[in-house]
């Protein structure tokens, strides 16, 4: 799998959306949960000062197909998720838009896969 196509779709997303990212990287597979434990990340906030800070995204599995949540605080955010079809076509989705301290869902197309997710604060 080449990452080049993975950086250009993420790339091209936070540029129409206007803000920086926070993301967090983790293996897909069915047998994964939750992403590999790892300590919450703070992004600097435009005026300088840290103040957004995320928890680990999870890996979720449902009958509507596979997708990401994530918790984050300081700012209202959107999570997205990097998809990957079986046809090697990787994609961007978003989540809800939600308040600090709220859970933000995003999920893939049925036969889709995560193969990374985060989120956009503000």
């Amino acid at each position: 799998m080449n990452i080049r196509p993975r950086v250009a779709v993420v790339t091209a997303s936070l540029a129409l959306a206007g803000g920086a990212v926070a993301g967090f990287a983790a293996p897909a597979s069915a047998s994964v949960v939750e992403a590999a434990a790892t300590p919450a990340a703070t992004v600097p906030s435009a005026t300088g000062g840290s103040g957004f800070t995320c928890a680990t995204w999870r890996y979720l599995r449902g009958d509507i197909g596979h997708g990401a949540s994530i918790t984050c605080y300081g700012k209202s955010f959107t999570s997205y998720v990097v998809c990957h079809r079986a046809d090697g076509i990787d994609y961007l989705r978003f989540g809800d838009r939600v308040r600090s301290g709220r859970t933000s869902t995003a999920w893939c197309d049925l036969n889709g896969e995560v193969i990374d997710a985060g989120a956009i604060p503000g």
